[in-house]
């Protein structure tokens, strides 16, 4: 090959160089923000599966931020996914990761699983068919499941009226409908509200007395701790309900929305809008399935008779 020819074909492949370059696609940064870590998380695990192309090490970088559930951190930990160029968010959990997304930027797409607010009233969407913003994702309206809960607890316990009631910062909304809804069902509600991690679940229990039945609110902080009741609840032989998910962590009953149905259409959400889709245009989805489930396990343990009538009407019973 001539010198001529050399220095031709150099030339060529250093114009060609940086057009191959910006063909390549950029990997795509995901970013979570959480209200405690994914390892404590019953919601994170099920997004982060369903991304599938797009986990770490397969097309994508996975950011992940949490507040270690302290509400005040969410907003140093929106900024620093924004700061990181995130080309995509998921607010999972509290009104306060939502929010705080929200105030940091318009323009990077963020998918919310909202199960403590109402996105609409909150607005964080302007409207649930066509959110109009660069947000969209999924709600559980958790403050009117807590309704149906405390309906379940006079079915199941006709003499109870007495209902302790533990809350927290991740839970606000639905404490309030727990106030508007007792006097309908025929309860008086004593409340716990704790304030920072880790919570005293059972020496709060052991400070209350006469008390029919405890209902724990729906909230990531208490989910971490929530298995640390079941003996001090065995013990005193008192019934709990919750969210369907605490059952399987010791409550003896829980009502909710199927959440991995949920949690796997946040992902898609996601992975749609990775592809090019325009959040604005994603509806906000809601649940089409609820659980009933019982935990019979507990209710032995806790040498209390279920009736036949209401173990039938369960959708799934833990043995």
């Amino acid at each position: 090959m001539t010198s001529r020819r050399r220095v031709l074909l150099a030339s060529a492949l250093c114009a060609v160089a940086p057009a191959v370059l910006r063909a390549q696609p950029r990997t795509p940064k995901i970013g979570f923000l959480l209200a405690v870590p994914p390892t404590k998380s019953v919601l994170a695990p099920v997004v982060i599966q369903r991304l599938a192309g797009y986990r770490d090490g397969k097309g994508a970088t996975l950011l992940h931020r949490s507040a270690d559930g302290d509400p005040q951190r969410f907003s140093q930990l929106a900024r620093e996914l924004v700061d990181a160029k995130c080309d995509l968010i998921f607010a999972i959990g509290p009104e306060h990761a939502a929010r705080a997304l929200q105030a940091e930027s318009t323009l990077i797409p963020m998918v919310f699983y909202a199960n403590d607010y109402d996105p609409l009233r909150a607005n964080v969407v302007r409207s649930l068919a066509r959110t109009g913003t660069n947000i969209t994702g999924v709600y559980v309206p958790e403050p009117e499941l807590v309704a149906k809960r405390l309906q379940l607890i006079r079915e199941a316990l006709p003499a109870a009226r007495r209902v302790l009631v533990f809350s927290d910062p991740f839970s606000t909304d639905q404490l309030a409908s727990a106030r508007n809804s007792a006097q309908a069902a025929g309860l008086e509600l004593t409340v716990v509200e704790f304030s920072k991690p880790p919570y005293d679940l059972i020496g709060a229990l052991a400070g209350v007395a006469n008390i029919d039945a405890l209902m724990v609110m729906t909230s990531p902080a208490l989910f971490a701790q929530i298995a640390t009741l079941r003996a001090p609840l065995a013990k005193r032989r008192l019934p709990s309900i919750g969210v369907n998910t605490y059952v399987d962590r010791g409550m003896m009953f829980g009502f909710g929305a199927v959440s991995d149905q949920l949690l796997r259409r946040a992902a898609e959400m996601g992975v749609a809008i990775l592809k090019g889709a325009n959040p604005a245009a994603i509806p906000v989805e809601q649940p089409r399935e609820f659980e009933f489930a019982i935990n019979a396990s507990v209710a032995r343990e806790s040498g209390i008779k279920i009736p036949e009538a209401f173990l039938a009407r369960a959708t799934r019973i833990v043995q």
